[in-house]
């Protein structure tokens, strides 16, 4: 299936799923009994001093990864770059390259499927083998999961919840998996992005490679600060959890 055709299915509510609301602030804290057994569902920030995330999900690609990290390197910025697993097995050097960078690593399956019509047992092996693939290759433990195409139900959160990771969802999209052309792509940002914002893009296709640079520079321009997704909300689970998760790995 297309991605087109999977995103029309999923805005008209046949596959049966939906986003978890956070309104205002996002909620870190849920009730004692749901942190015991789900995970956190964000998909905005704070946005206090006019913070924003920038994240690029279906990576790493070999000569549109490089663009981006050479983009935001100019600008001293870092991101957070959601990865898929068998991606990062086929281009382990490159996952180095961006983890090496200072850019933070999130978890985005290891096949990209649409995990919401998957098993349980099938969503836990796309979790596990990407944390497996991407400290392999990086010595990274990713704390944060997206789901692809969003796609995932809220009664899945304890798999993502049992391996310490939460499930991070986006604000601002400018479609870019639709290659409407760098400057639409680069309005489009440009003009959704507020304080708090979560801006997805994604290091698979040249456009948005091209479109980075004018991305950034605008943002800049707008006194917005960056702000990797961990550095803008925190470990999902507090400290003790990284510490877990370095303790399994």
């Amino acid at each position: 299936m297309k991605r087109s055709d999977f995103l029309k299915l999923l805005s008209a509510g046949a596959l049966g799923y939906q986003f978890s609301s956070v309104n205002g602030l996002c909620d870190l804290n849920p009730t004692t009994g749901e942190f015991q057994l789900n995970a956190h569902f964000v998909h905005r920030g704070p946005g206090l001093g006019r913070r924003i995330a920038m994240t690029f999900d279906d990576g790493p690609s070999p000569r549109v990864t490089e663009v981006v990290l050479k983009e935001l390197a100019k600008r001293n910025i870092t991101a957070t770059f959601f990865m898929i697993g068998n991606k990062v097995e086929r281009y382990a050097s490159l996952a180095k390259e961006v983890a090496s960078a200072g850019h933070e690593l999130g978890n985005h399956s290891y096949t990209h499927p649409p995990l919401n019509t998957l098993s349980a047992a099938k969503v836990e092996y796309e979790l596990e083998k990407t944390q497996e693939a991407i400290h392999a290759a990086t010595g990274k433990v990713p704390v944060w999961f997206r789901p692809p195409y969003g796609a995932f139900r809220n009664d899945q959160g304890s798999i993502p919840r049992a391996k310490s990771l939460g499930v991070a969802y986006w604000s601002v999209d400018p479609r870019d998996w639709s290659k409407p052309g760098a400057s639409v792509i680069t309005s489009r940002v440009t003009r959704m992005t507020n304080p708090g914002s979560i801006v997805l893009l994604h290091d698979l296709h040249s456009q948005t490679a091209d479109a980075v640079g004018s991305i950034l520079d605008n943002l800049m321009e707008s006194s917005f600060s960056f702000s990797q997704l961990s550095g803008f909300l925190g470990d999902p689970y507090g400290p003790s959890s990284k510490t877990a998760l370095a303790a399994k790995a």
